[in-house]
């Protein structure tokens, strides 16, 4: 059964910025749609400009699990890193019903 997966990044405003242009490029979503057990994506930028919502859909939590571990992997923390002003937090939900 599909989960969701909410990750939420408190970005500086030009940090939340640089996030969105990254996810467009080769490096952002273009590797995560071809992501083994990757259903669905979306970015949602919070009020204040600076707040990233990603809304996901992935097969299992251990698909995503697995992809987060890619990503860190290969160096996502470190463009991160510099862009964010708290925390970023990846929450899971299945269908209550």
């Amino acid at each position: 059964m599909s989960i969701i997966v909410v990750a939420q990044a408190a970005f500086s405003e030009s940090g939340a910025h640089a996030f969105i242009d990254w996810s467009k490029s080769p490096d952002g979503y273009v590797l995560t749609r071809a992501y083994d057990g990757f259903e669905h994506i979306e970015t949602w930028l919070g009020e204040d400009q600076k707040t990233v919502y990603l809304y996901e859909k992935w097969a299992s939590k251990e698909h995503h699990q697995a992809y987060l571990k890619f990503r860190i992997e290969t160096g996502l923390m470190e463009f991160l890193g510099p862009h964010l002003e708290g925390e970023f937090t990846v929450s899971y939900f299945h269908n209550a019903d």
